[in-house]
């Protein structure tokens, strides 16, 4: 059991460090071909920073990890709302944009509405898959379209891909980083996929229960890091807005592509992680929309955890 916690760990790792090689050489690629900053952001950083669940996916589809697949969807999307926020608040209110909770939470309760609604078949097939994946593309589009109006936006845009920077590698060096970085997410994944796996099996547990927890926590390292980052440095303001795009995003891709690699059994289970789901979502509107504030502060971050705790003792 030991050996397999310290492989998944070292799975984390890898997933982090891969994915992180990756943008970086993928963004000096990007710079030798002189594409604006904005653009790099928006699609490079955007994707590179979904990496770790995208191989997860990946590895559990292939290996015919249904729940795996679904569990850590909708998993990192619950962690994300509750602990990741939860957290940051601890160290300073997250504020709540009035834009971002009117459009893009509503966006959200719709795919999760959608994702009930293909559950009922029992099974998300290949045509279901290919449905969330141009729901995946649409919404990206759309925000691509919303957040080259938002000033401020670009500027944090441009400051993180200065922070990844490699122009001065040499093109042998920047193929070096996309290979190691590849190669970190493959067996980054492998790792913590097999070895979750292993663990839910000796201890009785259900591929949903771990998706939803081991790995959903994992693949959320990066948020949380970001987010206390953010805080401490006084600049979380974008910080919700980056949470919901991950959530449409894990809600969409993530169960579209795993579905178009193989069809994924639904498992009814996750009727309850879902329906949780959107009434955190509608919670949070109600927070931004009729709380004065609109913040999220160190008392209601505190309730969030301890409901996040509560969840995890429900599902188990």
């Amino acid at each position: 059991m030991i050996i397999e916690i310290i492989l998944i760990l070292i799975g984390f790792v890898l997933l982090i460090k891969g994915a992180d090689l990756f943008i970086k050489a993928s963004i000096s690629i990007a710079e030798k071909f002189n594409l604006s900053k904005m653009l790099i952001g928006l699609s490079i950083v955007a994707i590179g920073t979904s990496l770790p669940e995208i191989f997860i996916t990946i590895t559990s589809s292939l290996e015919g990890y249904s729940d795996l697949v679904i569990g850590n969807s909708v998993g990192s999307c619950i962690c994300n709302l509750l602990l990741v926020i939860g957290i940051t608040s601890l160290i300073k209110d997250v504020k709540l944009d009035k834009t971002t909770i009117k459009i893009h939470f509503t966006i959200e309760i719709f795919i999760i509405l959608l994702l009930l609604y293909l559950g009922n078949s029992n099974e998300i097939n290949r045509l279901y898959g290919i449905i969330l994946i141009l729901c995946a593309i649409f919404y990206v589009v759309y925000t691509i379209y919303e957040e080259k109006k938002n000033k401020e936006l670009d500027k944090e845009l441009i400051k993180e891909v200065k922070d990844l920077e490699l122009k001065e590698n040499s093109i042998i060096i920047i193929i070096l980083y996309i290979v190691l970085g590849l190669l970190g997410l493959k067996f980054g994944s492998d790792f913590v996929v097999n070895n979750a796996t292993l663990i839910a099996n000796n201890l009785g547990f259900s591929e949903s229960f771990i998706g939803i927890t081991i790995i959903a926590v994992g693949t959320a390292l990066p948020e949380i890091i970001t987010g206390i980052i953010s805080a401490k440095k006084n600049e979380n303001e974008l910080f919700l807005g980056n949470i919901i795009g991950s959530n449409i995003i894990n809600l969409t891709l993530l169960i579209g592509i795993g579905s178009v690699i193989k069809p994924i059994k639904y498992n009814i289970e996750f009727n309850f992680s879902l329906i949780f789901l959107i009434l955190i979502t509608i919670v949070l509107q109600i927070i931004g929309i009729f709380n004065k504030k609109a913040r999220i502060n160190k008392t209601l971050g505190s309730i969030f955890i301890l409901l996040y705790i509560g969840y995890i003792i429900c599902i188990k």
